[in-house]
Protein backbone atom coordinates (compact mmCIF):
# COMPACT_ATOMS: atom_id res chain seq x y z
CA UNK A 1 0.00 0.00 0.00
CA UNK A 2 1.34 3.42 -0.96
CA UNK A 3 1.94 6.06 1.70
CA UNK A 4 -0.84 8.29 0.32
CA UNK A 5 -3.31 5.41 0.39
CA UNK A 6 -2.31 4.60 3.96
CA UNK A 7 -2.99 8.18 5.05
CA UNK A 8 -6.40 7.99 3.40
CA UNK A 9 -7.26 4.82 5.30
CA UNK A 10 -6.12 6.34 8.60
CA UNK A 11 -8.15 9.51 7.97
CA UNK A 12 -11.25 7.46 7.13
CA UNK A 13 -10.80 5.45 10.33
CA UNK A 14 -10.59 8.62 12.42
CA UNK A 15 -13.75 10.01 10.80
CA UNK A 16 -15.68 6.79 11.42
CA UNK A 17 -14.50 6.62 15.04
CA UNK A 18 -15.48 10.26 15.64
CA UNK A 19 -18.91 9.59 14.13
CA UNK A 20 -19.42 6.54 16.34
CA UNK A 21 -18.45 8.52 19.45
CA UNK A 22 -20.77 11.37 18.50
CA UNK A 23 -23.67 8.95 18.06
CA UNK A 24 -22.90 7.12 21.31
CA UNK A 25 -22.69 10.38 23.27
CA UNK A 26 -21.28 11.12 26.73
CA UNK A 27 -21.93 8.68 29.51
CA UNK A 28 -22.02 5.65 27.19
CA UNK A 29 -19.40 2.93 27.33
CA UNK A 30 -17.78 4.07 24.07
CA UNK A 31 -17.87 7.72 25.10
CA UNK A 32 -16.29 6.98 28.47
CA UNK A 33 -13.55 4.87 26.87
CA UNK A 34 -12.72 7.68 24.45
CA UNK A 35 -12.74 10.26 27.27
CA UNK A 36 -10.37 8.10 29.32
CA UNK A 37 -7.98 7.54 26.41
CA UNK A 38 -8.01 11.21 25.46
CA UNK A 39 -7.28 12.30 29.02
CA UNK A 40 -4.35 9.90 29.26
CA UNK A 41 -2.98 11.19 25.97
CA UNK A 42 -3.35 14.77 27.12
CA UNK A 43 -5.99 15.51 24.48
CA UNK A 44 -8.85 17.90 25.13
CA UNK A 45 -12.11 16.82 23.53
CA UNK A 46 -13.86 20.18 23.93
CA UNK A 47 -12.43 23.67 24.27
CA UNK A 48 -13.64 24.56 27.75
CA UNK A 49 -13.56 27.90 29.50
CA UNK A 50 -12.26 28.60 32.98
CA UNK A 51 -14.50 27.16 35.70
CA UNK A 52 -17.55 29.20 36.62
CA UNK A 53 -17.48 31.13 39.88
CA UNK A 54 -19.81 33.06 42.15
CA UNK A 55 -23.42 33.24 41.02
CA UNK A 56 -22.60 32.67 37.34
CA UNK A 57 -23.40 29.40 35.60
CA UNK A 58 -21.20 30.19 32.59
CA UNK A 59 -17.76 28.66 32.31
CA UNK A 60 -16.20 25.25 32.34
CA UNK A 61 -17.07 22.61 34.93
CA UNK A 62 -15.99 23.22 38.51
CA UNK A 63 -16.53 19.57 39.47
CA UNK A 64 -15.07 16.30 38.23
CA UNK A 65 -16.97 13.29 36.99
CA UNK A 66 -15.59 11.27 39.89
CA UNK A 67 -16.78 13.82 42.44
CA UNK A 68 -20.29 13.86 40.94
CA UNK A 69 -20.39 10.08 41.04
CA UNK A 70 -19.45 10.14 44.73
CA UNK A 71 -22.27 12.59 45.45
CA UNK A 72 -24.80 10.46 43.56
CA UNK A 73 -23.60 7.26 45.19
CA UNK A 74 -23.72 8.77 48.67
CA UNK A 75 -27.31 9.88 48.05
CA UNK A 76 -28.32 6.45 46.70
CA UNK A 77 -29.40 8.19 43.52
CA UNK A 78 -30.87 6.11 40.68
CA UNK A 79 -28.56 8.18 38.45
CA UNK A 80 -25.47 6.80 40.19
CA UNK A 81 -22.61 6.27 37.73
CA UNK A 82 -23.63 9.07 35.33
CA UNK A 83 -21.31 11.73 36.76
CA UNK A 84 -18.96 11.69 33.79
CA UNK A 85 -21.86 12.41 31.43
CA UNK A 86 -22.93 15.44 33.48
CA UNK A 87 -19.31 16.66 33.55
CA UNK A 88 -18.66 16.11 29.82
CA UNK A 89 -21.84 17.96 28.84
CA UNK A 90 -20.78 20.80 31.14
CA UNK A 91 -17.55 21.03 29.16
CA UNK A 92 -19.42 20.89 25.86
CA UNK A 93 -21.90 23.65 26.71
CA UNK A 94 -19.66 25.72 29.00
CA UNK A 95 -22.24 25.64 31.77
CA UNK A 96 -21.08 24.80 35.27
CA UNK A 97 -21.85 21.23 36.33
CA UNK A 98 -22.11 22.45 39.94
CA UNK A 99 -25.22 24.40 38.93
CA UNK A 100 -26.73 21.44 37.09
CA UNK A 101 -26.07 19.11 40.01
CA UNK A 102 -27.50 21.62 42.51
CA UNK A 103 -30.71 21.90 40.48
CA UNK A 104 -30.85 18.09 40.33
CA UNK A 105 -30.57 17.98 44.12
CA UNK A 106 -33.17 20.69 44.71
CA UNK A 107 -35.72 19.35 42.22
CA UNK A 108 -35.73 15.66 43.11
CA UNK A 109 -32.88 14.75 45.48
CA UNK A 110 -30.86 13.53 42.48
CA UNK A 111 -33.74 11.77 40.76
CA UNK A 112 -35.07 9.89 43.78
CA UNK A 113 -38.49 11.55 44.01
CA UNK A 114 -41.29 12.96 41.91
CA UNK A 115 -41.66 12.89 38.16
CA UNK A 116 -37.88 13.10 37.68
CA UNK A 117 -37.47 9.53 38.90
CA UNK A 118 -39.63 8.07 36.16
CA UNK A 119 -38.66 10.60 33.48
CA UNK A 120 -34.84 10.52 33.91
CA UNK A 121 -35.05 14.29 34.27
CA UNK A 122 -32.49 16.57 35.91
CA UNK A 123 -35.12 19.29 36.22
CA UNK A 124 -38.84 19.04 35.69
CA UNK A 125 -39.00 20.81 32.32
CA UNK A 126 -42.51 21.48 31.00
CA UNK A 127 -43.27 19.52 27.83
CA UNK A 128 -43.92 22.54 25.56
CA UNK A 129 -43.98 20.49 22.35
CA UNK A 130 -41.06 18.21 23.26
CA UNK A 131 -41.36 14.88 21.36
CA UNK A 132 -41.37 12.64 24.46
CA UNK A 133 -43.41 13.67 27.49
CA UNK A 134 -44.96 12.01 30.51
CA UNK A 135 -47.98 14.06 31.40
CA UNK A 136 -46.89 17.66 31.88
CA UNK A 137 -43.14 17.12 31.86
CA UNK A 138 -40.48 16.02 29.38
CA UNK A 139 -39.35 12.42 29.58
CA UNK A 140 -36.04 10.88 28.47
CA UNK A 141 -34.77 7.35 27.77
CA UNK A 142 -31.60 7.87 29.85
CA UNK A 143 -30.26 10.23 32.52
CA UNK A 144 -27.63 11.48 30.06
CA UNK A 145 -30.39 12.51 27.64
CA UNK A 146 -32.10 14.42 30.44
CA UNK A 147 -28.83 16.16 31.33
CA UNK A 148 -28.25 17.14 27.70
CA UNK A 149 -31.71 18.67 27.34
CA UNK A 150 -31.21 20.71 30.51
CA UNK A 151 -27.94 22.17 29.21
CA UNK A 152 -29.48 22.77 25.78
CA UNK A 153 -32.45 24.59 27.31
CA UNK A 154 -30.14 26.98 29.13
CA UNK A 155 -28.04 27.48 25.99
CA UNK A 156 -31.04 28.22 23.74
CA UNK A 157 -33.51 30.06 25.95
CA UNK A 158 -31.69 31.62 28.90
CA UNK A 159 -28.12 32.62 28.09
CA UNK A 160 -29.05 34.49 24.85
CA UNK A 161 -31.43 36.64 26.95
CA UNK A 162 -28.66 37.53 29.39
CA UNK A 163 -29.95 35.15 32.06
CA UNK A 164 -26.63 33.70 33.22
CA UNK A 165 -26.81 33.68 37.02
CA UNK A 166 -28.77 31.68 39.58
CA UNK A 167 -30.58 34.89 40.57
CA UNK A 168 -31.73 35.77 37.03
CA UNK A 169 -32.48 32.24 35.79
CA UNK A 170 -34.54 30.95 38.71
CA UNK A 171 -37.61 33.27 38.54
CA UNK A 172 -38.09 32.17 34.91
CA UNK A 173 -37.19 28.51 35.36
CA UNK A 174 -39.15 28.16 38.63
CA UNK A 175 -41.74 30.98 38.57
CA UNK A 176 -43.47 32.28 41.67
CA UNK A 177 -46.80 30.89 40.48
CA UNK A 178 -45.55 27.38 41.33
CA UNK A 179 -42.41 27.86 43.43
CA UNK A 180 -40.64 30.00 45.99
CA UNK A 181 -37.96 31.60 43.78
CA UNK A 182 -36.10 33.21 46.68
CA UNK A 183 -35.95 29.92 48.55
CA UNK A 184 -34.91 28.11 45.36
CA UNK A 185 -32.11 30.64 44.74
CA UNK A 186 -30.81 30.38 48.30
CA UNK A 187 -30.89 26.57 48.19
CA UNK A 188 -29.08 26.26 44.86
CA UNK A 189 -26.45 28.84 45.82
CA UNK A 190 -25.71 27.04 49.08
CA UNK A 191 -25.48 23.63 47.42
CA UNK A 192 -23.20 24.97 44.65
CA UNK A 193 -20.87 26.52 47.22
CA UNK A 194 -20.58 23.22 49.08
CA UNK A 195 -19.86 21.30 45.87
CA UNK A 196 -17.18 23.72 44.75
CA UNK A 197 -15.51 23.80 48.15
CA UNK A 198 -15.48 20.01 48.52
CA UNK A 199 -14.33 19.42 44.96
CA UNK A 200 -11.44 21.87 45.35
CA UNK A 201 -10.29 20.34 48.66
Amino acid sequence: MKFGELLGVVALGIILLSLAIAIAGPGTKLGNIWSSLSNRAGTTIHQSQAPASGDSIQGGPSLSGDYINRVLQSANSPANGTGQALHDLSTQYNIDDAYALAVFMHESSYGKYGAANEDHALGNIVCAGYPTCNGRFRSYPTWADGYADFYQLLTREYIPRGLTTVETITPVYAPASENDPNGYIASVRQIMAVYRQESAA
